[in-house]
């Protein structure tokens, strides 16, 4: 086995993580972290033994970009946010004709990306797209709940903030929270009667999970719905929803509202949310409706649920992830990390721009993430992930 050379772009929390994980495969001959800051590329660097070493590098500088992809065998991208930089890097690694793997959470970037698939094909490169948290364990819990039926014509992916991720994550203003009013405002896509069609996000959805009862969740954009779109032609409809508190959707609503209106930037909405999580009357707020945080039955941190025909006849899956890397970096960059794992052993044959969900099999990404899932409960691989049918 020939020891591969690895560029990793962005030195903040998910992609240390994803840099420490990959370093420690021996399938990575060297690795190279990159990042706007200097400093915390070296960081990571250092972070990651004697296979790795740090340069500074600006994503938006294409010339300098490619140039340091051509050096590469495999590029795993953490720059966000991704509707800002998501694209040119993938069309840098297009034209440096090195495999790509990235984190992409913004639905926008991921359908523009998945419209270079012929072009990615033509520089005979595999470029995976939404490979972390979510997208990533949500898509391949939807891969894994699609299997299950002989046509799903329906499938939603899910995640829960209302469940502790472990670790020790605070809301902090970042990408993340950035992307999070993105998604929260505006119009997201969903696919409806087989077509991504632009919707209203933060809608009501009163949602039955088979075995758990029913709850109302909210929509939310994220890239789940599109690249289902696109690596399942047959599916008639898909969605991404949220858990959460009901107490909660008034403050979303009232920053998408401020978002739309041009009234607050996308910025100026996110520091406005740390700003209120981090405030006395937020917490004392939270703790005042405890017990009212659980507005019908408590849902997993992850979940797909697809619904489609069994046996000839009409039936429902729900999958979920039993446990998870603690923290929500872990959880992220792990996948990603895995990912590169399985591209690098040859174990993805595709070549374009394909999904998670359509690169690997379900049960073989499980077992490999299975020994990094500590929370909040250990689990051997064969108990990871629950599956419920209903028919």
């Amino acid at each position: 086995m020939t020891a591969s050379r690895i560029l990793l772009l962005g030195a903040g929390a998910m992609g240390k993580v994803a840099a420490q994980t990959v370093a420690s495969f021996p399938e990575t001959g060297s690795l190279l972290i990159a990042d706007l800051d200097a400093a915390a590329a070296q960081a990571v660097a250092s972070a990651c033994g004697g296979k790795a070493k740090a340069a500074r590098l600006d994503v938006t500088n294409h010339a300098e970009l490619t140039a340091l992809m051509r050096q590469a065998d495999l590029v795993m991208n953490c720059v966000g946010p991704f509707f800002r930089f998501g694209v040119p890097v993938l069309e840098a690694a297009i034209a440096a004709g090195v495999d790509y793997l990235d984190i992409c959470d913004d639905p926008e970037p991921t359908q523009a990306m998945h419209e270079l698939h012929g072009r990615a094909q033509e520089a005979k490169i595999t470029a995976i797209v939404g490979l972390g948290a979510s997208p990533g364990i949500t898509s391949m819990l939807a891969a894994h709940a699609r299997e299950e039926l002989e046509e799903t014509e329906e499938l939603i992916a899910a995640w829960n903030i209302e469940e502790d991720a472990g670790g020790d994550d605070k809301v902090a203003y970042s990408a993340a929270v950035v992307h999070w009013m993105q998604q929260c405002s505006g119009t997201i896509l969903e696919c409806d009667h087989g077509r991504l069609t632009e919707k209203k996000p933060l809608v009501e959805v009163s949602l039955d999970y088979p075995g758990r009862g029913t709850r109302t969740v909210y929509t939310v954009g994220h890239p789940e719905p599109v690249s289902f779109h696109y690596s399942f032609p047959d599916l008639q409809r898909s969605f991404c929803v949220m858990v959460m508190p009901g107490f909660w959707i008034k403050e979303f609503k009232e920053l998408a509202e401020q978002i739309d209106q041009g009234a607050m930037t996308l910025e100026e909405a996110g520091k406005k949310l740390v700003e209120d999580a981090a405030g006395d009357s937020f917490i004392d707020k939270l703790m005042e409706n405890f017990a009212r945080l659980f507005d019908g039955p408590r849902m997993p941190i992850f979940f797909a649920l697809a619904k489609g025909r069994k046996n000839g006849r009409p039936a429902r899956v729900a999958t979920s992830i039993r446990s998870i890397p603690p923290g929500m970096a872990r959880a992220t960059g792990i996948p990603l990390a895995l990912g590169a794992r399985l591209l690098l052993q040859g174990r993805v044959a595709a070549k374009g721009v394909i999904a998670p969900e359509i690169a690997f099999r379900s049960g073989e990404f499980f077992d490999l993430l299975a020994p990094y899932c500590t929370h909040p409960e250990p689990l051997q691989a064969s108990e990871l992930v629950e599956v419920v049918v209903e028919t």
